[in-house]
């Protein structure tokens, strides 16, 4: 028998996490955090303890407790003490792309358990983790370490060289190339997504088929990926098919091309400075604006997080060509006053070394870089650049100060809840401050979803030709019903059989 339980992605949008069993064989269909439900309990300001390890995440539902499947420094130091001693049922994690909904508790797995995903897919988490603060998703430091101090006593391991460093087995698959785990083949196909390296599954099992989404859509820059992922569903007989419906209640998209028009329109009316905020990760929407700069004659300065996303895959034998290098003369990476504030400073006075200590070891490396500049060139030389500028960022602006004629382009996503308003309107404060968008406080969106809208989950649907279909990363599984007349609805911890 063949049963899917569901701990994740049914009524909400993400957390998937979808736990494969088959024979002997147990897989999940990825380990992402349920944002909205998570969201109800905690924020900013009220987090889980790491102190209690899972525990915080179980007394709301938000992991499943499932013995032999988290790592043993959490379960050895909290109520699921005995849980360690026991050897992992768990035979790897199918991860279909990089987004936290999708993949950001694997944080909490042992290391034993190998993760299954496309290069890109690797060199976007190992962007998290080299650039973030806590995120460990190639590898973890043991918490709840003591190590014997100097004094021959004992003391909490903090520092990096006292706490083991234990990395992840990650598994790099290629897309379209079938493999094995014990009963279980999977075979992976890229689907267009807001992020590189997405890939759906077809999964063969002892008792039939069923394919998974991801996450997809037709209007972006790899939709023919999108149609192929179908027609190989439609070719496979499938049993069951989870289609993800984030968007199914929308009845339009614009397209990844029609972002990239309306941005270059927007930089050419531009008298002085473009200011512009996208997702940082999507690295197709770094292309629209890159080619929107390139198109009005200007330079893009980008942060130093995207630098290092694009030198990783700049360093990739599939990947490398894809995007711009950083070595492209129109790109410069802007460097930041940070600690001390010292990148403006005299170097003879402070030297390289005291400098460098305003920035984190990854960051370094940028600096002083031929392709690095600072608030000082982009003031000077206001209409020649599309500057980079995020949310969390906007206290470059007053280093910067945006002269009249500036503009400010948003490429990402509008509020969907009361908390995501209030941060919307606080950033729409300091860009009214400084001339960037107009006092009624209206802002340039141009955004297209990672999602696909009604009409293209509905191409998903009838053309896979799928047995039965089963709703998930979705809060309105009732469209579904229209195209399809085996609909099978499961609830949050339910499962169904083969």
């Amino acid at each position: 028998m063949t049963v899917i339980t569901f701990y994740g992605g049914i009524d909400e949008i993400g957390g998937n996490k979808f736990l494969v069993e088959d024979k002997k064989t147990r897989v999940f269909l990825d380990f992402g955090m349920q944002m909205g439900k998570a969201g109800k309990y905690f924020s900013e300001f009220l987090q889980p303890r790491t102190l209690n390890g899972m525990g915080d995440y179980f007394e709301f539902g938000l992991l499943p407790k499932l013995s032999g499947l988290y790592r043993k420094d959490y379960s050895r130091h909290t109520k699921f003490e005995d849980d360690y001693k026991k050897e992992t049922t768990f035979d790897g994690v199918l991860l279909t792309h990089a987004h936290v909904d999708h993949a950001a508790y694997i944080h909490f797995l042992r290391p034993e358990i190998p993760i299954y995903c496309t290069e890109a897919t690797k060199l976007i988490m190992q962007g998290f983790e080299d650039t973030g603060s806590n995120e460990q998703y190639l590898a973890y430091k043991e918490n709840f370490a003591v190590y014997e101090n100097s004094e021959g006593g004992q003391s909490r391991a903090k520092k990096p060289d006292h706490r083991e460093e234990i990395p992840r087995q990650i598994n790099i698959f290629k897309p379209y190339q079938k493999f094995k785990l014990d009963s279980i083949e999977v075979e992976p196909i890229p689907v267009d997504h807001s992020l590189p390296g997405v890939c759906g599954f077809i999964i063969h099992t002892s008792e039939g088929s069923f394919g998974y989404t991801a996450d997809l859509r037709f209007h972006g820059r790899r939709s023919a990926e999108t149609q192929k992922f179908v027609e190989k569903c439609a070719s496979s007989d499938l049993d069951k098919l989870l289609c993800e419906g984030t968007r199914i209640n929308k009845t339009d998209s614009d397209t990844e091309q029609s972002v990239e028009l309306q941005v270059s329109q927007a930089i050419n009316a531009a008298q002085k400075l473009a200011v512009v905020s996208y997702p940082v990760r999507d690295l197709d929407r770094f292309l629209s604006i890159y080619n929107a700069a390139k198109q009005a004659g200007r330079t893009l300065a980008i942060d130093m997080k995207q630098a290092y996303l694009l030198q990783l895959f700049e360093s990739s034998q599939d990947y490398s060509g894809i995007y711009p290098k950083l070595n492209d003369p129109l790109i410069r990476v802007f460097i930041p006053r940070k600690s001390w504030g010292l990148v403006d400073k005299d170097r003879t006075v402070f030297g390289d070394k005291i400098i460098l200590e305003d920035y984190d070891k990854w960051e370094r490396p940028f600096v002083f870089a031929n392709n690095s500049v600072d608030y000082r060139d982009i003031a000077k030389n206001q209409k020649d650049y599309v500057m980079y500028c995020s949310d969390y960022k906007l206290q470059d602006l007053i280093d910067v100060r945006p002269e009249e004629g500036s503009t400010y382009i948003r490429s990402s996503t509008e509020p969907f809840d009361d908390e995501m308003v209030l941060d919307h309107d606080r950033v729409k404060r300091w860009l009214t401050h400084f001339g960037l968008i107009k006092s009624d406080k209206n802002w340039l969106v141009s955004h297209v979803s990672g999602h696909g809208a009604q009409d293209e989950i509905k191409a998903v649907v009838e053309g896979s030709e799928a047995k039965n279909l089963i709703p998930i990363h979705t809060q309105h599984s009732e469209y579904f019903e229209n195209w399809h007349k085996g609909v099978q609805k499961v609830e949050l911890g339910g499962n169904i059989e083969f």
